[in-house]
C-alpha cells in the first residue's frame, strides 16, 4: 500500500470520475434513472381555471341574499367553458372542470345549506387559477434530478412519451480467493462458499445497474489476468473482491498496473476497508478488500457515489443523529453499519470484525465516524 490517504483525500480522486453521457429512452423506462434535460412546461399549469372541488360555481356579487340557487345546469370536467350564466343562477360544477369566466367562486356541496352557500363562504374560494403553477416555458424539473413517478407524470402532463438521461455505468464483479467455492458447492473444513459477489450483484440490481460480467478468480495470476482483461473490456466500472491487501497471493495490485499504470490511491484511514485501491481508468476500478463488512462498508462508502457521478449526479450524504453516539476511534474514520430501530432513530450495528457479515442483518446503511473526538451528527451512506 502506498501513503494511507484521508477520507477527502480519497474523494478528491474519485470525484474526477464525470458522467458517461446521455441516452433518450421510453418515459416508461426512465423510472430511476438521472435526467439529463430539463422538463419545461409546454403550457401554463394549470391551463385554465380549474375547480377544486365538486360543487356550485357562481359570481359572488350576483347570488340572492335569500332563498336556494338556481341551477343553470351541469358543468364537469372534460366539457368545454359553458355559456353565460344568467344573473343569480349557478352552475354545478365538478372537480376539475373549467371555472367560467363569468364566476368567481365554488362552494362544495357539502358547504350548502338549505339549497345555497352557508354564509361562511369567501369570494374565490376554491379556484385553482390559470398559471398558478407555472408559466408557459417554466423549468418544472431540472437536469441532474433523479427520475420518480411523480417526475414521471409531470413528463406526461407536457407531453413528453421519452426522456433524455445519463447512461447508466454498466458494471463488472470479479471476486478472488482459493478458500472461495460457489454457494451450492459442499465446502471443505478450509473452504467458505462465495457471498460477496451476490451481495455486490444484489445491492447493484437493486440500484439499477447493469452487471455485464460477474465471475471468480483463483488465486493463479495467470487465470486471473484473463479474466481480468475481459471484465475491463466490457465494463464502465469493475469491483473486484479481494487480492488487493499485503499476502504472498495479493497480486491484483500488480495485474491491474500492468493493464492501467499506478492506482490513484491504495490505502485509505478508514475502518473496515483500510486496503481500499483506485483506479480512474477508464474503466473505473475498485479494488475492495475481501472481507464481506468491508465490502459492504467501501461499496457503500465510495463506489455508489461513484457510480451516481457517472450517471450525472452528486451523493450528498444527509447529517444524522445516533441513537447512542458512538467512540470515535483514534485515528481512522469508522465506516459504522447502523440499523433502523422501532422508534425511527438509528442504531450501531458494529461487527466483531471485517469477516462477521452475520451480525451486520438488518443493516440499513454506514454512518461514518469521524477519528478522534465525539461528534453529534454524522454522514449517513444508506444501501441502495
Amino acid at each position: 500500500m502506498d501513503r494511507l490517504l484521508t477520507l477527502a483525500e480519497a474523494d478528491a480522486h474519485t470525484a474526477s470520475l464525470r458522467p458517461l453521457g446521455t441516452e433518450t429512452v421510453a418515459l416508461a423506462a426512465a423510472l430511476g434513472r438521472t435526467l439529463a434535460a430539463p422538463i419545461s412546461a409546454d403550457r401554463p399549469f394549470p391551463p385554465y381555471r380549474r375547480a377544486m372541488m365538486d360543487g356550485i360555481a357562481f359570481a359572488a356579487d350576483t347570488l340572492p341574499a335569500t332563498g336556494p340557487v338556481l341551477f343553470a345546469g351541469l358543468h364537469a370536467a372534460g366539457d368545454p367553458p359553458p355559456g353565460a350564466l344568467p344573473p343569480g343562477q349557478a352552475w354545478e360544477i365538478m372537480t376539475g372542470a373549467v371555472v367560467p369566466d363569468d364566476c368567481d367562486t365554488v362552494v362544495p356541496y357539502e358547504d350548502l345549506d338549505s339549497g345555497r352557500p352557508a354564509a361562511s363562504f369567501k369570494k374565490g374560494q376554491f379556484i385553482h387559477d390559470a398559471g398558478s403553477d407555472a408559466d408557459a416555458g417554466a423549468m418544472l424539473v431540472a437536469a441532474g434530478n433523479s427520475i420518480g413517478p411523480v417526475e414521471i407524470a409531470i413528463a406526461a402532463s407536457v407531453g413528453l412519451t421519452e426522456a433524455e438521461v445519463f447512461r447508466r455505468a454498466k458494471v463488472a464483479i470479479l471476486s478472488t480467493g482459493d478458500e472461495a467455492v460457489p454457494p451450492d458447492a459442499t465446502p471443505q473444513p478450509w473452504e467458505i462458499r462465495r457471498s460477496n459477489g451476490p451481495m455486490l450483484e444484489a445491492m447493484l440490481t437493486r440500484r439499477g445497474s447493469p452487471i455485464v460480467f460477474h465471475d471468480h478468480a483463483p488465486d493463479d495470476p495467470a487465470i486471473c489476468g484473463r479474466q481480468l482483461d475481459e471484465a475491463l473490456a466490457s465494463c464502465d466500472v469493475l469491483l473486484i473482491c479481494g487480492g488487493i491487501s499485503k499476502g504472498k497471493k495479493d497480486f491484483i495490485r500488480g495485474l491491474l498496473e500492468e493493464r492501467l499504470g499506478k492506482p490513484a490511491f491504495h490505502g485509505v484511514e478508514q475502518r473496515p476497508g483500510k486496503p481500499l485501491a483506485f483506479w480512474s481508468g477508464p474503466p473505473a476500478v475498485f479494488a475492495l478488500p475481501g472481507n464481506p463488512v468491508s465490502v459492504l462498508a467501501t461499496f457503500t462508502r465510495h463506489v455508489l457515489p461513484a457510480l451516481s457521478r457517472l450517471e450525472g449526479r452528486e451523493f450528498s450524504p444527509p447529517r444524522v443523529r445516533m441513537n447512542e453516539v458512538p467512540t470515535p476511534l483514534p485515528k481512522f474514520s469508522w465506516l459504522l453499519t447502523v440499523a433502523t430501530g422501532p422508534d425511527g432513530t438509528l442504531l450501531a450495528r458494529p461487527p466483531g470484525n471485517s469477516g462477521d457479515f452475520i451480525s451486520v442483518a438488518g443493516s440499513c446503511g454506514i454512518v461514518e465516524v469521524p477519528p478522534g473526538r465525539p461528534a453529534d451528527t454524522f454522514d449517513f451512506h444508506p444501501f441502495p
